[in-house]
């Protein structure tokens, strides 16, 4: 029987570089990944700009940092959230849902979504909700601050700047207002529409008279603060 000597030379693996090349890809994205979870999606911010965040169906976690200039969204659902500059404005555009976000202490806020929460911060103010939740705590509403929730419940427990020109209106159909302010607190107080109940300990606002007059609270300069209702429910407590 006769066998095959001949030399035959060992087979060579295929693209070793080419695996490797894939293998550090793979290493390099995860490492990313891993960077952008830890540290979030920072987003650079002037002072006295808007953040605005429409048409989001959940909800929005806003939290007060000591950054002066940067939004930091947090979280999975905010890694790879695009963002924008709006043209010939200071407002900053935020196209994503479900976000948990840090910001500057002074920054205003322009959102519309299903349940919103803003701790720690001063500026003006326009959240909107329809039916969901609007819970403020720690905030100061500056300016034209209009929040609404549309039949849902709000909660501040906050002040609100007592210039002239501040006018915050709290709005709701249907729904209730729990607003809680400082013993201190000065305001002209308008009531546009009907309420269903009002429960207050602020002197001079009377319990009974749910549509109206006006009513002025402490001492000028008093902000004018309104009760946009239709039906609803108002707590408006110091303390």
């Amino acid at each position: 029987m006769m066998y095959n000597t001949a030399f035959q030379p060992r087979r060579r693996r295929r693209f070793p570089i080419l695996s490797i090349i894939i293998l550090l890809i793979i290493l390099g994205g995860i490492g990313f990944f891993v960077y952008k979870w830890q540290t979030g999606n920072v987003i650079n911010v002037d002072t006295g700009a808007t953040l605005f965040i429409d048409e989001c169906t959940g909800y929005v976690h806003v939290h007060a940092s000591t950054s002066t200039n940067q939004v930091v969204l947090q979280g999975l659902g905010g890694i790879f959230v695009p963002s924008s500059h709006a043209q010939d404005s200071d407002t900053i555009i935020i196209n994503g849902c479900d976000l948990d976000m840090t910001v500057p202490a002074s920054i205003n806020l322009k959102i519309n979504a299903d349940e919103i929460d803003v701790f720690g911060v001063s500026g003006q103010m326009n959240l909107t909700t329809n039916g969901g939740s609007i819970i403020l705590v720690q905030d100061t509403l500056k300016g034209k601050s209009v929040l609404d929730n549309n039949g849902g419940p709000t909660i501040f427990q906050g002040s609100i700047d007592s210039s002239a020109n501040s006018t915050p209106t709290f709005s709701s159909n249907g729904g209730s207002l729990d607003i809680s302010l400082p013993n201190d607190a000065s305001f002209h107080l308008k009531i546009a529409g009907i309420v269903d109940t009002l429960t207050t300990n602020f002197p001079g606002v009377a319990v009974t008279d749910t549509s109206g007059p006006d009513a002025n609270v402490g001492v000028s300069p008093q902000a004018t603060l309104t009760l946009d209702v239709n039906g609803s429910s108002v707590i408006l407590h110091k303390g």
